[in-house]
């Protein structure tokens, strides 16, 4: 049974009065604000995360769908990857490593500071099939670590690719890649720029 007993709750000055805005705006009293804020805070925290984490998966969603990106079901994108691979390796492989360049352009062209660093943020959010993410920087390399069981042979190879080009995307050449079935590890160091800098 819910009560009806009310508790006061103090505020900044500032945040009350954007709170007030935005019921106003949206047909609101600020009790009815408060309280379905307070009952969203409650079911964020049931799952298990912070309000800040739920906002933070929520742009990324936003951005991810923005950029064209898709659900799939995962077993037609694995049986998908292994027909193209089987019948048309080449184009395959080349289609998944550009796919890899244009993500890497893709945050270049939105000003994103570090590409990397949004790039394993983004995998780990929605790489759901993808429970094993490392990426490792020492200097001006960078380490990639990729471990799923669930990902077929076929797969792992152009996932691996797709790596490869969003790393070069980034201004990185390959070093040391190492490929096995759900298993891709990878290293990469700078590209140096025609006066020998990095």
């Amino acid at each position: 049974m819910v009560s009806g007993r009310r508790k006061m709750l103090a505020a900044r000055d500032d945040l009350a009065d954007g709170l007030g805005k935005i019921a106003e705006k949206r047909g609101f009293t600020i009790f009815g604000m408060v309280n379905d804020l307070l009952d969203l805070a409650i079911r964020v925290d049931s799952l298990g995360i912070t309000l800040k984490e739920a906002v933070d998966a929520y742009e990324l969603a936003r951005e991810v769908r923005d950029a064209s990106f898709m659900l799939v079901l995962e077993s037609l994108l694995y049986d998908t990857a292994d027909i193209a691979y089987e019948k048309a390796s080449a184009e395959a492989l080349k289609t998944w490593f550009d796919a890899g360049i244009w993500v890497a352009q893709r945050y270049v062209a939105r000003g994103v500071k570090d590409p990397l660093d949004a790039f394993e943020k983004e995998l780990k959010v929605f790489g759901w099939n993808i429970p094993g993410i490392t990426v490792e920087r020492t200097g001006n390399s960078v380490s990639v670590r990729i471990l799923s069981p669930r990902f077929s042979e076929s797969y792992t190879i152009l996932f691996n690719r797709y790596l490869e080009g969003f790393l070069h995307g980034c201004g990185y050449n390959v070093t040391f890649n190492e490929v096995g079935r759900g298993n891709i590890r990878l290293e990469a160091a700078l590209k140096r720029k025609a006066n020998g800098n990095r």
